[in-house]
């Protein structure tokens, strides 16, 4: 690795975390496990962090149809609901930035540890909440402890991939997380909406999800203090990859959220409109680490456009084969990967773009981007749906995707390494 030059130092975030000090080894590398090389010994807090990760996506996943669930059965109106989801979404795009400012002054475990205390104990809130513009502040306070939680723990994943590993690392942990991401809805179905115990549930999980990292790291492998840097500082070494994640928010929670909408009126009955987002969702679970071993071998820029015109042109089939059952839920499997993709890729050139410093505050930023995605995304399609019925969801989607593929076709600058 080159030698920092000083305007490249100010990028901050965190030292080289490559230098990293397993937990355990064979008896050639010191006291631990007998039998496990060093490779082993590596991968084994690389997949607890992963296994943390699919439990904070459950958890978030299922906090977020309980809360929406539970505002619908108190006969709060669309407009309010999804009014509180954006102030949710906007908690998650303000506090993201900051997280570098939390790991620098009290430590990384510490940061996941107060994530998860400001999740869990806003999820227990709500139990006696019914006025709304407390709820709604209360929502704005645990989108911040998910985005607390959420870009600490990413950021001590991605710093651990490297040259040889980045593709599987990145892959399997947006697999998890899209996996974990999926099944929270279905604990809704076992435990209800009501009363105390769904939030207690949730409090639980976010706690949960802490266990493997705090066990997997020890004291002196943590990221280090963080020094200051503007945005424009750290956002130029790969533009390309924070619009990903502002182009993937858009499309999860205005494309993927909205996939179920689209298909009743379509007219897909309630049971084949969830067939549909299930088969969204298993592509986006099955793709990604393909698509995220492909990408860390080259280029991600090439990938990053196929994901954007694969998208265009399946969103383009999807109204004239919405009749045709079982292709249109190929088309979704598809879409539901390639649209996932843009997020994993995206993330991978994070990886490759930063080394050592710059690892949490790219990854608060990337976070914030696409929770700026995630704020703007269901609004520009509904709107879009609300005047051209649903057509709308395809030509939204469509537009912004025609843009994102426009914007990396005349980008020429290739993707940099920070230090």
């Amino acid at each position: 690795m080159a030698v920092a030059n000083h305007i490249r130092l100010g990028l901050a975030a965190s030292p080289p975390c490559e230098v990293y000090r397993p937990r355990v080894a064979n008896p050639a590398l010191g006291p631990g496990i007998p039998f496990l090389t060093q490779a082993d010994a590596r991968l084994i807090p690389i997949t607890g962090f992963i296994a943390a990760a699919a439990v904070v996506g459950f958890a978030t996943n299922l906090s977020m149809h309980l809360l929406n669930l539970r505002m619908q059965a108190m006969g709060l109106s669309g407009f309010e609901i999804g009014t509180s989801v954006a102030i949710q979404a906007l908690g998650i795009t303000v506090a993201a930035p900051a997280t570098k400012h939390v790991i620098g002054f009290c430590g990384v475990r510490a940061a996941i540890l107060a994530g998860a205390l400001l999740s869990s104990m806003a999820l227990i809130a709500f139990i006696s909440l019914s006025e709304l513009a407390i709820w709604n502040a209360v929502r704005f306070v645990f989108g911040a402890g998910l985005a607390l939680l959420f870009t600490a723990s990413e950021s001590l994943i991605i710093s651990r991939a490297d040259a040889g590993n980045r593709g599987r690392i990145v892959g399997w942990y947006a697999t998890a997380l899209a996996a974990g991401t999926a099944a929270g809805p279905l604990l809704v179905t076992m435990i209800g909406i009501q009363g105390s115990t769904p939030l207690l549930w949730g409090s639980l999980l976010f706690w949960l999800a802490t266990g493997p990292i705090v066990a997997c790291l020890k004291r002196g492998e943590e990221l280090a203090p963080v020094v200051r840097s503007s945005t424009f500082t750290t956002l130029r070494f790969a533009p390309i990859a924070f619009v990903s994640a502002f182009v993937f928010g858009v499309a999860d929670n205005g494309g993927m959220a909205m996939l179920s909408v689209y298909s009743v009126l379509s007219g897909y009955d309630y049971m084949h409109a969830v067939v549909l987002a299930v088969f969204a969702t298993i592509g986006a679970i099955v793709l990604q680490v393909p698509l995220g071993f492909s990408a860390s071998r080259g280029d991600p820029r090439p990938l990053l456009l196929l994901c954007g015109i694969g998208s265009i042109f399946l969103l383009a089939l999807l109204p004239a084969i919405m009749s045709v059952k079982p292709v249109a839920f190929g088309v979704a499997f598809g879409l539901g990967g390639l649209l996932e993709g843009l997020y994993t890729i995206g993330l991978i050139s994070i990886v490759k773009s930063y080394r050592g410093v710059g690892i949490s505050t790219a990854n608060g930023y990337f976070v914030s981007m696409c929770g700026l995605g995630e704020l703007t995304g269901p609004l520009a399609t509904g709107l879009s749906m609300e005047y051209f019925g649903a057509p709308g969801f395809v030509l939204s989607l469509i537009l912004t995707l025609a843009v994102y593929v426009l914007l990396i076709v005349i980008s020429k600058r290739p993707i940099t390494v920070a230090p």
